[in-house]
């Protein structure tokens, strides 16, 4: 038994536990681990938790099976088979899904929510950390995922930008121990035109990017439109901001609001 595995310890369950303390616990951890659920670059490591997770259920799923295995258990470690709630020895690796969060095109004082994952894909921790900005952005809960361990770990978020235009971004800080993970958080605002009359006004394109690229089609702008000059102006009828490219009569419409 060189290659000795502890299927209790990869279970999660005591060396005690009944048929159905182990397939509940398998049946959470399967679904924890599934590959699809797992970033590209940890989706080998989830792939490898599931061959392992299986290899001890498909034992300790049958009495025969178990038996044998706990006989050769006593003979491996000189005592009792299995453990409770022992963690794989190393070194912790926190991975983060997703580790990028952006709100766009955002309404100043408007309160955006997401979410991320936190995974350990390495060995035994002793504490969870969390940094929490508490300012535009903030951590407003979090629950495990699991009902047998503490990770995999699901965390929400608030992010809200007061001004108008602006561009805010920060880092939330994960620690399991002393590794670390990170996650990027950006924010941006709308533009406000604060031009109140029905004239046309020139206005720079950095300042209307956020929302002038997502409307090609309707300004007739091609493919490259950094550097173009657009006006705008205050629709008479409609109240709402109307835009073009200069020296062009196709228009679009932006409200600042929707």
């Amino acid at each position: 038994m060189d290659n000795f595995e502890d299927y209790y310890e990869i279970l999660r369950v005591a060396n005690t536990a009944t048929f159905a303390e182990i397939k509940k616990s398998y049946d959470e951890l399967i679904f924890i681990w599934h590959p699809d659920r797992h970033p590209e670059r940890v989706k080998k490591r989830a792939e490898e938790e599931t061959k392992r997770l299986n290899r001890a259920y498909s034992i300790l799923s049958k009495q025969s099976e178990r038996a044998k295995y706990d006989s050769e258990c006593r003979q491996h470690i000189g005592g009792a088979a299995g453990a409770t709630g022992k963690r794989i020895s190393g070194t912790p690796n926190p991975v983060v899904d997703p580790y990028h969060i952006e709100f766009k095109n955002t309404v100043p004082g408007y309160v955006r929510k997401a979410s991320f994952t936190v995974f350990n894909t390495g060995g035994q921790y002793s504490k969870i950390n969390i940094n929490n900005p508490d300012s535009w952005l903030r951590v407003v809960a979090w629950h495990s995922l699991s009902t047998t361990d503490e990770l995999p770990l699901k965390v929400d978020i608030e992010a809200v930008g007061k001004d108008w235009g602006k561009r805010y971004s920060d880092v939330i800080c994960i620690s399991l121990d002393n590794e670390q993970a990170r996650v990027n958080v950006l924010l941006t605002t709308r533009l406000r035109l604060e031009i109140k009359d029905h004239k046309w006004h020139d206005v720079a394109y950095d300042d209307l990017k956020a929302w002038v690229k997502n409307r090609k089609d309707y300004l007739d702008a091609g493919n490259e439109l950094g550097g173009k000059t657009f006006r705008y102006r205050l629709n008479k009828s409609t109240h709402k901001y109307q835009f073009r490219l200069r020296y062009s009569y196709k228009s679009g419409i932006y409200d600042p609001y929707h």
